[in-house]
């Protein structure tokens, strides 16, 4: 049998017999967990944080740990594959050690300086280990943690009266009313702001929430219209106890017997040079009607939306029996004659203008306090602010404010008879519900995502070509003396002391090629054969000056001991080539 057949023929076995398999799996889970990662971080967007028992950064972080496990993998088997494709082609010895080193550490430098496959080895490696290292940190902030409102729609009840009955408001007496306890008790409510609580029950209150709509109850409608403008000289003497500031309620009817709520307002409004007043109003025509209420409900609170009053629906305007004016003594009073007791108690106001010759300043006098409240007291509020000093007298317009507390006023009435007689009003309400959601950022995770390609690239360069190699490889310490067993055994490391350092190895192979005969091909007697090629080789002999010198190599391992037989070729001067051949005995 010939020396060739006797050869083991690794090119006749089937290629995934030495495929890098745990390599190339690396790579698939390094962009599996890319894409698991994506994928969590775009289906966790918007989703409550408390319906996710293992919060996203968890998983992200698992993801990121075991990309990181796959990465170190992959890069070990690309050096791996790099290193003896570059060692069956030929290369230096010290290019060799750098492609295994692939640029750690301070080692960076020196793989850069050994040769251009050392420098991609090394540079691979190190893009490889800041790309892999930024992905997880652009991951992590890639979800992050909100609040946000929540709407859902949802029916409620709540227990208000429509119509307001005849007496609940008091009794007439000589065409005025005469409050009873109850609506004395509504009236210091209205004047506390007393909180209004929604009943106890299911569909009554919203929990965890705000929840917002309309309802349907007793209350008026306004129709206002601004009064002419006219002025007032303040220094004129004739304009002494003039009003300067009105609130007033007149309760009339029209020619077929409608009767309605007059409710006139007025007020400084300017004032321009030599004191004079500009004076502005409203007068507003109020009658009893079915409304809806702008409501708010935050869990068991109920108020009004004020800033909807002014734009409240109407449902259907009503007048009682007890709002006419033929209404007699003893009988019980309307909802409209109530309302008009109501103002004139508590928000009706007249102020008048006086002269102090004393302080020579123009004053006013009011009874009650909404002028006060009104009143601009402020230097700013005013466009001549030299007219200060002597009538410095100016109001904001009262009329708004007025017919909003009319609204809260009724409303809370409406409620307290409703609750009284057990009229249940179903309406439908937004409930808002603040939530803590998760939010994604898509700029972060198409980094992140850009990165982890960045790195499957580069893991796929340093892996490519495997299948030049015609069995699988590793750097196993076990391995590689297999095949530097000859070379490491020969005369180039002759002069390396036995406690030499990395660094003394390195100068004593310094321009030394090495190449695997044949790649890693076994012959009949067991042998791996290895070129060493010197870096001078101008001078060296032919083959016939080469001097063939025996020896041993004993190698032991846990007390068996084996014997193996180099045989050397060595050329006198300068070697050009000398092939050693390590055999096993």
């Amino acid at each position: 049998m010939t020396r060739e057949k006797r050869e083991h023929d690794h090119s006749m076995e089937p290629l995934y017999r030495w495929t890098p398999w745990l390599g190339i799996t690396s790579i698939l889970v390094i962009f599996l967990c890319a894409a698991g990662s994506a994928i969590i971080v775009a289906v966790s967007n918007d989703d409550v944080v408390e319906e996710w028992k293992i919060k996203p950064a968890v998983l992200l972080a698992v993801l990121s740990a075991s990309s990181n496990v796959a990465f170190s993998t992959a890069l070990a088997t690309g050096v791996a594959v790099r290193f003896w494709l570059h060692a069956t082609r030929g290369t230096l010895l010290t290019q060799l050690h750098h492609i295994w080193d692939h640029g750690r550490g301070i080692g960076l430098i020196h793989s850069l300086r050994a040769g251009s496959e050392a420098r991609r080895v090394a540079i691979i490696a190190t893009l490889g280990y800041i790309v892999q290292f930024s992905t997880g940190p652009l991951l992590q902030r890639a979800t992050y943690q909100v609040s946000q409102d929540h709407v859902t729609q949802s029916q409620m009840f709540m227990d208000i009266s429509n119509r307001i009955p005849d007496g609940w408001m008091g009794t007439m007496q000589d065409g005025t009313v005469v409050a009873g306890r109850k609506r004395m008790s509504q009236t210091q409510d209205w004047y506390r702001n007393a909180t209004i609580e929604a009943k106890p029950e299911p569909g009554y209150t919203c929990e965890g929430g705000t929840c917002i709509g309309s309802v349907r109850g007793a209350g008026f409608v306004s129709i206002c219209r601004p009064l002419p403008v006219r002025e007032m000289a303040l220094l004129d003497k004739a304009t002494d106890d003039a009003t300067v500031f009105l609130v007033k309620p007149t309760y009339t009817s029209t020619p077929t017997g409608t009767t309605y709520m007059n409710l006139t307002t007025f007020y400084i409004s300017d004032l321009q040079g030599k004191c004079m007043a500009t004076i502005k109003g409203d007068e507003c025509n109020i009658s009893t009607a079915i409304v809806e209420y702008p409501v708010i409900i935050s869990n068991s609170t109920v108020s009004l939306r004020y800033y909807d009053l002014s734009n409240m629906t109407i449902i259907s305007p009503y007048q009682s029996a007890g709002d006419l004016l033929s209404a007699p003594t003893g009988a019980g009073a309307g909802p409209l004659q109530g309302l008009q007791d109501f103002i004139e108690g508590w928000l009706a106001e007249n102020s008048t203008k006086l002269f102090n010759t004393a302080v020579n300043k123009t004053l006013y006098s009011s009874e009650g306090f909404i002028a006060d409240i009104f009143f601009q007291a402020e230097p700013w509020d005013y466009s001549n602010r030299s007219q200060l000093i002597q009538c410095g007298l100016s109001w904001r317009s009262p009329t708004d404010y007025v017919i909003k507390a009319m609204h809260d006023y009724m409303f809370r009435v409406a409620l307290r008879t409703g609750r009284q007689y057990t009229e249940k009003q179903t309406f439908s309400a937004a409930k808002t519900t603040s939530e803590i959601v998760f939010w994604s950022d898509n700029r972060y995770l198409g980094a992140a995502l850009a990165t982890t390609a960045c790195c499957l690239a580069l893991m796929t360069n340093l892996i490519w070509g495997w299948w030049r190699l015609d069995q699988k490889v590793t750097l196993s310490p076990l391995e590689t003396a297999r095949a530097f067993g000859g070379a490491v055994n020969g005369p180039l490391f002759r002069h390396v002391r036995p406690d030499g350092t990395i660094e003394d190895i390195l100068k004593a192979v310094e321009g030394v090629e090495f190449k695997l005969d044949g790649g890693s091909r076994k012959h009949d007697d067991g042998a791996t054969m290895t070129q060493l090629v010197t870096a001078a080789p101008s001078s060296a002999g032919s083959d016939d000056d080469c001097k063939k010198v025996r020896g041993y190599v004993h190698e032991e391992d846990e007390g068996i001991r084996s014997v193996g037989r180099s045989e050397t070729t060595l050329s006198p001067a300068n070697t050009h080539i000398c092939s050693v051949k390590s055999r096993s005995s």
